[in-house]
């Protein structure tokens, strides 16, 4: 039987090639939660790591829907943003369910009590998604399209752009999120792909 993992990067992720930074974020999310450690990968079928990270969504308190080509989360209720870690969770739980998509709702009394530097997610969700913020009902939403963080290898990118993206970053550090987000270029990595600009475009509209 193929390694977990092989399979798991090329029937779900359905990655061309396998992209590095991808690889390294699931490896620290499995070796995060003890009850993921003990599991021996190797024989295990896809089936059966949905069922563990179905459990491990259920331990966290992490609920979601399904609707159409999206899985749907409603974080009005969180005090604080979440982490890179949770994000990388949602995007496998969207991968096995098929999904193309993850929307994120929040409350936009969030955006504007939380910090930058206490939200290290943020420029991930900026680059790979669409940001709208609905102000008659206090909601702000992203719209991340899997694919577009899944295909961006982010440790392979040019040494000169990733020091200014560190540099505007640590400049913004102490702004708020609605602050911050007014200085960045949301979908870039969308963007750059028509098919992809296409679907999440159409997904948006939804909204």
């Amino acid at each position: 039987m193929k390694k977990l993992t092989d399979e798991f990067i090329e029937n779900v992720l359905k990655l061309n090639e396998p992209n590095d930074w991808v690889i390294q974020q699931i490896e620290i999310l499995l070796n995060s939660y003890p009850f993921l450690r003990s599991i021996n990968y190797k024989v295990m079928s896809l089936d059966e790591l949905q069922a563990k990270v179905q459990r491990l969504f259920e331990s966290l308190g992490m609920k979601y829907t399904e609707e159409d080509d999206l899985i749907f989360v409603d974080l009005t209720e969180m005090q604080t943003f979440f982490s890179l870690k949770e994000m990388i969770v949602w995007l496998i739980i969207a991968s096995l369910a098929e999904k193309s998509h993850v929307h994120f709702k929040f409350d936009k009394k969030l955006f504007n009590d939380v910090k930058v530097s206490e939200a290290n997610v943020i420029d991930y969700l900026c680059d790979n998604s669409y940001f709208i913020a609905n102000s008659a009902k206090k909601e702000c939403h992203f719209i991340l399209s899997v694919t577009a963080i899944l295909g961006f290898d982010y440790n392979n990118q040019d040494d000169i752009v990733s020091s200014l993206k560190s540099i505007k970053q640590q400049h913004k550090k102490d702004l708020s999120l609605s602050a911050y987000i007014n200085y960045r270029k949301f979908g870039q990595n969308i963007d750059d792909k028509p098919n992809l600009q296409k679907q999440s475009k159409r997904i948006r509209i939804k909204i």
